[in-house]
């Protein structure tokens, strides 16, 4: 597909980079109404998803046509209102922050029920992360040797253990797993949520972690522990009882894991899919991980971080 291109009656008028995804993205019209027409070699699994969120009522975007073999889709323009643009300006988004820890409530609780989604975040998934970040961020980004980053390896697998251990009474929810503040839009006083496509059944932390240690938009630490403690008592409300301190105790540990992923999936994609703007976010993402991993057990990982800091 490309600009002009007319698809079922839909015009297609503007490519849209969205980031990460390898999927693709174009703005089209149809009868003076914007659209967005996404191109996407799972987009069965994406509709079975999407419909199954917006039965639930959570704020996803809405469906209007497909063709499953072509593999192309039409669905809501959410606009260009995203936290991340958002955040940018410099407004006061503490509300809208809890409007988002809402919206990430009602995903992950209301949208486990019957949830078509088999993967799991498990063993395996952790250390895949972790071993994404050694690989594309230690190793190809950073230019540490492959000895030199087996330096890490026991507090990784601390992690990994600590994270299956203490985390497995909260690991049976719906985890969008790239909750950040570009998957978050801002539509008719309500958050709409993209890119959910890559869920996993696992721990409710990470995607707090995501949205609250976000290198895209900055959250400071006072922030951090208020919305923390929101979504705690949210959490309760929903029935979940679980002790501040444990959840908090989880929660880093996640925000570590998904620090990680980040740091990685930066690397990949500015140093081999030629999505250079990644680059920018590196530091931050540095500064996170060494703040989230300082006064922790995780020495190692600590040291070679902050030794990376400017």
């Amino acid at each position: 597909m490309k600009v002009g291109d007319i698809v079922q009656g839909y015009k297609l008028t503007e490519r849209i980079d969205r980031g990460g995804s390898d999927r693709e993205f174009f703005r089209c019209t149809k009868d003076n109404t914007p659209f967005i027409m996404v191109y996407d070699k799972d987009v069965e699994q994406y509709l079975k998803l999407q419909q199954h969120l917006a039965k639930r009522k959570i704020a996803v975007p809405e469906i209007y046509w497909y063709d499953i073999e072509k593999r192309i889709m039409v669905q809501e323009d959410l606009g260009s209102r995203s936290l991340y643009e958002m955040s940018r300006s410099g407004i006061g988004l503490h509300a809208i922050y809890r409007q988002v820890i809402d919206e990430l409530i009602r995903l992950q609780v209301e949208g486990r029920p019957g949830v078509s989604v088999e993967c799991h975040y498990d063993a395996e998934h952790i250390r895949w992360e972790q071993e994404y970040f050694r690989k594309f961020f230690l190793i190809q980004y950073c230019g540490i040797t492959q000895d030199a980053s087996r330096s890490i390896d026991i507090d990784l697998e601390g992690i990994a253990k600590r994270i299956l251990q203490l985390a497995e009474p909260i690991s049976d929810y719906l985890m969008h797993r790239d909750f950040q503040s570009q998957n978050i839009y801002y539509k008719e006083n309500r958050i709409r949520i993209i890119d959910f496509q890559s869920a996993r059944i696992g721990p409710l932390t990470y995607d707090l972690g995501a949205l609250l240690r976000d290198a895209y938009a900055e959250v400071d630490q006072q922030t951090e522990y208020e919305l923390f403690n929101y979504y705690h008592s949210q959490l309760q409300k929903k029935g979940i009882a679980i002790a501040r301190e444990e959840l908090w105790q989880i929660y880093r540990l996640t925000a570590l894991q998904r620090g990680m992923q980040a740091l990685g999936a930066f690397a990949n994609l500015s140093l081999n899919k030629n999505k250079t703007h990644f680059l920018k976010y590196i530091p931050r993402g540095i500064q996170l991980l060494a703040q989230g991993s300082k006064d922790t057990e995780y020495r190692m990982l600590h040291s070679i971080i902050s030794s990376l800091q400017a």
